[in-house]
């Protein structure tokens, strides 16, 4: 049985999700929302450093593999203290929320260009690097500059533990292991060594995510309409409405591998790349009930 938990963090940063680059003047574009394994890529170095001394690439994989069998973390989305801006394709094109792209972007996308300089304090050749991101402010209808927060779900197996330490859901949704709360202060995605990803736990800011948490040994749960929010393996015989792409991801090693080879070196362990529909496609498959996987990803049940 799992417990499900709504939470939400406020961005005390900007927040680069990075993938492909697929704009002409965009180097590295940023997904708009967290998938789930960036959540358990962010929550394992956590627990990791907490709990082990002089961490090694074989601790955070040990740990890494005790989180993947006692936790799932949704996809988090932007919210802005009332809406939590969902992508849908829909007949007018792909929105998030209730607002088009474009006006997504304008309200919660930014972007930084930087140069390296070279010893006569001039830009390099090729140095330029224009990094996409989400804003940790934003303004809102009057004008008014608020945080921004992602909201997301958390599951915790029943009797999960770390190790030999219990883990705990407090009263305000934080999850504790030794009196730790492991969510209370995280980095996520990229480019953190431009102070990128730096997120807080905020307890304030949760809402009824709008899923239902099936009772069952694995992790289930039924979703309210058929738009996806998150990436469900591709298949041939599914009438869709949306986007297809193609999904990897790098770590330490290759979480999908049983017995792989471990790094000491971020990033350099890329997993093998599949075809996903992308979150916000319109399913017509006769079923809202999906299995949440350790990274986030649906499988159809």
């Amino acid at each position: 049985m799992w417990r499900e938990i709504a939470v939400s963090f406020k961005l005390k940063s900007p927040l680069h999700i990075g993938y492909m680059p697929f704009k002409g003047s965009v180097i590295s574009p940023t997904r708009y929302y967290v998938p789930g394994r960036n959540l358990w890529g962010a929550m394992t170095k956590r627990i990791t450093e907490q709990l082990c001394k002089n961490t090694t690439a074989d601790d955070y994989k040990k740990i890494g593999t005790v989180v993947k069998d006692n936790f799932r973390f949704s996809y988090f989305y932007v919210y802005d203290g009332i809406n939590i801006y969902f992508p849908r394709y829909t007949e007018q094109g792909l929105k998030y929320g209730n607002i088009s792209r474009s006006e997504f972007e304008h309200r919660f996308i930014g972007s930084q260009i930087s140069t390296a300089i070279d010893s006569t304090g001039t830009a390099k050749n090729e140095s330029l690097h224009e990094i996409e991101f989400i804003n940790n402010k934003f303004k809102d209808t009057n004008g008014n500059m608020k945080d921004v927060r992602i909201m997301g779900c958390v599951w915790i197996k029943e009797n999960a533990e770390i190790g030999d330490k219990k883990v705990i859901i407090s009263d305000k949704a934080e999850i504790l292991i030794d009196g730790f709360n492991v969510i209370g202060e995280l980095i996520l995605g990229g480019e953190s060594k431009y102070g990128f990803g730096h997120v807080l736990f905020d307890p304030s800011g949760s809402v009824k995510f709008p899923i239902e948490t099936v009772k069952a040994e694995e992790c289930k749960i039924k979703i309210n309409d058929n738009y996806i929010i998150a990436h469900l393996k591709y298949d041939k015989t599914i009438k869709f409405k949306g986007d297809i792409e193609l999904l990897t991801g790098r770590g330490y090693y290759d979480p999908k591998i049983s017995g792989g080879e471990t790094s000491n070196k971020p990033g350099s362990a890329i997993s093998k790349p599949e075809f996903y529909f992308s979150p916000g496609t319109y399913i017509d498959s006769g079923t809202t009930t999906y299995v949440v996987n350790w990274d986030g990803t649906l499988i159809r049940i």
